[in-house]
């Protein structure tokens, strides 16, 4: 099990092997394939995603005033009007004015040109289209008084730090079983079709294996693209050609192997 990818890659040869197995040591693969799979997306979250956070929850600590939230209100120790911008995101940019209840038309948004503005009393929020999505903290239910300083976001920073990698892996995974199963079950029809061109005679229950394997080498530069910024032009299509011409050739060494009518 272990160096079936590297099989599955270099040897058409281990596709008679993979056409003989059961097809619960093909879905046992398919998962091991997804712990692959999101060992490889935590380090992508490690090594591209969390500086990123990181430098915001910095950025967030040094340029944010100690807001205080009571009774449905905010406030700032002197309540002047603050607007904050996000040195690499142009798209995080608010304003913070606790000195004002009045409300906060779009036409403002644009003026300060930020994407949410914070009030004494609510928060809003541009949205496409030209909409403000309105929150009133008055209908907020908590009633005791919270404090968002520089300590609260080095608190926050550091929690999602220790959930940022459970969750990843967890949500990695479910998103490649469910992803690679439905890939599995479009090239166990392409599978279909080149068994009955090639007249290969083989059940479906091997195709469906060999749909399995036959996508590893894919899944592998997915891996790889994960890590390195780069963009393959037309990746869908080349993937789909590739994982096809390893079903060919898995069909047609399988196929040799069947018995022939006399």
């Amino acid at each position: 099990m272990i160096l079936d990818p590297i099989n599955s890659i270099t040897s058409i040869n281990f596709y008679k092997k993979a056409a003989g197995q059961t097809l619960g040591r093909a879905f046992l693969y398919l998962g091991y394939l997804g712990i692959l799979f999101s060992i490889v997306f935590l380090v992508f979250l490690k090594t591209r995603v969390w500086p990123s956070l990181e430098g915001t929850f910095q950025w967030l600590e040094t340029n944010i005033p100690t807001v205080t939230y009571s009774k449905g209100r905010l406030a700032t120790p002197t309540n002047e009007k603050v607007t904050v911008r996000h040195p690499k995101i142009n798209e995080v940019a608010f304003t913070i004015d606790t000195s004002r209840s009045d409300l906060v038309t779009a036409q403002m948004l644009a003026d300060e040109k930020v994407s949410a503005y914070v009030t004494s009393n609510a928060l809003y929020i541009q949205q496409p289209g030209g909409k403000v999505e309105v929150y009133d903290f008055s209908k907020v239910p908590s009633t005791e008084t919270k404090v968002f300083d520089a300590k609260f976001y080095r608190e926050l920073s550091h929690s999602l730090r220790v959930l940022l990698y459970p969750i990843g892996f967890l949500a990695a995974f479910a998103l490649f079983a469910v992803w690679k199963l439905a890939a599995t079950l479009f090239y166990s029809l392409i599978a279909l079709l080149i068994n009955g061109v090639s007249e290969g005679g083989l059940p479906y229950t091997t195709l469906f294996k060999l749909s399995v394997y036959a996508q590893t080498l894919v899944i592998a530069v997915q891996c790889i693209l994960l890590l390195v910024p780069a963009q393959v032009p037309q990746f869908t299509l080349l993937a789909t050609i590739a994982t096809t011409v390893y079903l060919w050739l898995a069909i047609k060494k399988n196929a040799s192997l069947q018995p022939q009518a006399v």
